[in-house]
């Protein structure tokens, strides 16, 4: 019998407003606060949320909302930037909670939030009984409520407009959104993992479709927007804009070559993965002065997942 895994917050710190209008929503992911975070934007009573999180988190969202002043009913649009079980997983449930609301995605996602059953499948066969623990169920998003966002659309919130860019490397699927009056830009996973405000980003490269390639102009994408800060889905914002976006690079690009050269000798990707752990867990270390970090961080991007993802790349650029 599978364990139930807690969701449920060890604290009522679930919603903060970072800005004017923009709130930042905890959903204490494995009882874990600053993991996997929803973005809140307000406008008079225009009220649009950016990541629904998975199913599993779905009432702690909620409660996130409510804990920062709004009825969950407000919420006339929802946008995700991805379709990742952590950023889009609980997408369908929401909808069905709220009769208000509909969701904005990627146009090569949005196929699979209709008719989930394929992504579902595939995760089922990395997670195994812990997919519903960890990730609950993943509803179908009714056809007529689903919306395409593509490259250079806009998306009003009140008098606010949001700008999508299609910046993939971590997926092919994948939009940031970047609001020019303020320079804020919600990220995604395109800028990477960085939690507790502390100075370690790390790349999330998981399979099918990690391209360190794609992922750098990506990031020549975001430079282009001149953004004064960056808000993370793991986890919060960050204004050192160039540094984070110069060390996710060069980060993305070492573990490429890093993994690919272990690889290349015939190490095993469960040895691969442990000896990259080790090595970033000391840096990690380092950065945040103990090690309380360490399990928070591969929640947010698992080391084998990543090894496989990179494995995946080498593998296809052998093909070419």
């Amino acid at each position: 019998m599978t364990t139930p895994i807690d969701h449920t917050p060890k604290s009522r710190n679930l919603a903060k407003e970072v800005q004017p209008g923009v709130f930042l929503l905890d959903h204490h992911f494995r009882g874990s606060p600053g993991v996997i975070g929803s973005y809140l934007v307000n406008d008079g009573d225009a009220l649009t949320l950016i990541e629904t999180g998975p199913a599993s988190t779905m009432e702690t969202l909620l409660a996130g909302v409510r804990q920062a002043g709004f009825d969950p009913d407000q919420i006339g649009d929802i946008i995700v930037t991805h379709i990742h079980l952590d950023h889009a997983g609980g997408a369908g449930a929401l909808l069905r909670r709220l009769p208000r609301a509909h969701l904005h995605v990627h146009p090569v996602g949005a196929p699979h939030l209709i008719d989930p059953a394929k992504l579902m499948s595939s995760a089922t066969r990395i997670y195994g009984e812990l997919m519903g623990p960890l990730w609950g169920e993943m509803l179908p998003v009714p056809k007529e409520r689903l919306h395409i966002l593509g490259d250079r659309d806009t998306l009003a919130t009140g008098s606010r407009t949001l700008h999508a860019y299609d910046t993939p490397g971590h997926a092919n699927h994948h939009l940031a959104l970047h609001e020019r009056e303020t320079g804020i830009v919600f990220t995604g996973d395109v800028a990477g993992v960085r939690l507790d405000g502390i100075s370690h980003v790390r790349p999330p490269t998981p399979p099918p479709e990690f391209s360190p390639e794609k992922w750098q102009s990506s990031i020549a994408t975001l430079r282009s927007l001149a953004p004064r800060k960056l808000y993370l889905t793991h986890f919060g914002g960050y204004d050192d804009v160039a540094w984070h976006l110069d060390e996710l690079l060069a980060r993305t690009w070492f573990w490429a070559g890093w993994v690919g050269g272990r690889l290349a000798t015939g190490e095993e990707p469960l040895a691969v993965a442990n000896a990259l752990r080790d090595m970033e867990d000391v840096l990690l270390s380092s950065a945040a002065g103990e090690d309380s970090l360490l399990v928070r961080y591969e929640e947010a991007g698992n080391y084998r997942m990543s090894v496989d993802g990179i494995a995946r790349w080498w593998r296809k650029r052998g093909q070419n």
